[in-house]
């Protein structure tokens, strides 16, 4: 057990400082790929609701704790992503890679949705078609393209710490 979380939080270091600086640099679109969401959502799909919604608390506060001015607001958000996601779980298969991928794109627009809630739309920013075209489906389908190669890896972690836990 303690392995399994050391390991998510260094995968969650790992992504975030890649998420922040190597794709930071190579945007495309303006828009750069939510490792940290992948990560949560590969989490809820290899492990469940419990894990996936301690590994969204745990990305989620380090993107507070660099980013926001509103404490918790992101580790809320991919907390109930990562609970959402977790429903998936009972049809994990380590082969399957069709699931996951569908889960974090449904997961990107979602966290998308509510990204424009709480940044624009409560700041009285209506133009949420300029937001979609100009943001949202880039970013989505950025953060797909990159989670096929992603989820290969995470899978096999996953596989790799399954010898460690106790059943």
């Amino acid at each position: 057990m303690i392995i399994r979380i050391l390991a998510v939080i260094a995968e969650a270091v790992i992504l975030y400082v890649l998420q922040t600086s190597v794709f930071s640099s190579i945007a495309l679109a303006g828009v750069v790929p939510n490792l940290l969401l992948i990560l949560v959502v590969a989490v809820a799909f290899m492990r469940g609701r419990i894990p996936a919604m301690l590994t969204g608390i745990i990305c989620g506060l380090t993107i507070d704790c660099t980013y926001s001015s509103f404490m918790g607001l992101f580790a809320l958000m991919y907390m109930l992503i990562g609970n959402l996601a977790g429903f998936s779980h009972r049809f994990y298969d380590e082969n399957d890679y069709t699931i996951p991928l569908i889960l974090v794109g449904v997961s990107e627009l979602f966290y998308n949705l509510m990204y424009y809630l709480f940044f624009y739309l409560l700041s009285g920013k209506l133009n949420v078609g300029f937001y979609m075209v100009r943001f949202m489906f880039p970013r989505v389908i950025y953060t797909v393209l990159i989670a096929i190669l992603l989820y290969k890896f995470l899978n096999s972690c996953n596989i790799f710490f399954k010898r460690f836990d106790r059943d």
